[in-house]
């Protein structure tokens, strides 16, 4: 089989190195990359400094190792509130240019949620009202969703980048609560830069891997792996430490022409956790 392009995750590492640190652990690896996945601590796209941003250009024109940016994670395309959506916006615009000045051909978020259901809790519990119903809730958050992600693929494809999507149907109050949503979702997007990312570790604890991956398979523009074991539970566990059988994906994986990003959370041993998951992938793939 062939070799995919496995990139380390600047996430995963964190708790052991920055995100500069994080880069030159991947060319000293043999990463083909580094995948940033932006923080308040750490590196944040309004405030990360020109001095970082410089030295990962460096390392990536030096060691030859390319980058993925995402989009912060409390960015939601389902946002309602005027102010969610300008401050979401700006960290949009702010994260297309670190990926353009890193060259990231994507850019990966999460499809929304519907915030206003957390108004339908009281210390994590659900109540029960006649005033509002959840449901019509939910498909006004999604129709938003789908508006946005429009827009933002629109705004990105004029700096030649793909939006790539997550599935995440643990999430709560997700506008994409399975695989086959998000697939519709996209369907309706209907721009060839919106595409899916698909998180393994996600559908191990959701639909399962092989049924996702084969709902998702021809809409794929990224992979974040990562291995799951409790239903509903989001984990990102390392490759092998769950219950996910990727075989079902070997195929695919030894030719997927984009980043394979071993977004694991092993805090304890972040590095050489990663290592020990490009060591199973590599297994799994049969490549020396």
């Amino acid at each position: 089989m062939g070799k995919p392009r496995i990139f380390a995750s600047s996430g995963a590492l964190m708790p052991v190195m920055d995100v500069v640190e994080a880069a030159r652990f991947a060319a000293r690896e043999g990463f083909a990359g580094l995948d940033i996945r932006p923080n308040p601590l750490d590196f944040w796209p309004t405030t990360a400094p020109r001095r970082s941003l410089a030295e990962l250009e460096l390392i990536g024109d030096g060691e030859g190792i390319g980058y993925v940016f995402q989009i912060p994670d409390s960015v939601n395309p389902a946002a309602a509130l005027p102010e969610d959506c300008m401050r979401d916006v700006d960290l949009l615009k702010r994260s297309v240019d670190i990926a353009r000045l890193l060259g990231s051909p994507v850019l990966s978020v999460h499809p929304g949620v519907a915030r206003e259901l957390t108004a339908l809790e009281s210390h994590g519990h659900r109540f029960e009202t006649l005033r509002f119903e959840r449901e019509l809730i939910l498909v006004d958050a999604r129709a938003r969703a789908i508006e946005t992600l429009a827009d933002w693929a629109d705004l990105i494809a004029q700096a030649g980048l793909v939006l790539a999507i997550k599935n995440e149907g643990h999430v709560p109050h997700t506008v994409a609560q399975t695989a086959g949503i998000l697939a519709g979702l996209l369907d309706t997007i209907g721009r060839e830069n919106a595409r899916a990312n698909l998180v393994t570790g996600n559908s191990v604890i959701g639909g399962g891997l092989a049924q996702e991956f084969a709902i998702l398979q021809k809409r794929i523009a990224q992979i974040h792996l990562n291995d799951g074991r409790t239903p509903g539970a989001d984990k990102e566990l390392p490759l092998g430490d769950g219950t996910g059988d990727f075989s079902v994906m070997a195929d695919f994986l030894a030719t997927f022409p984009g980043a394979v990003t071993l977004e694991i959370f092993a805090p304890e041993q972040p590095a050489e956790a990663t290592l020990a998951s490009r060591d199973f992938l590599l297994r799994l793939l049969a490549v020396d």
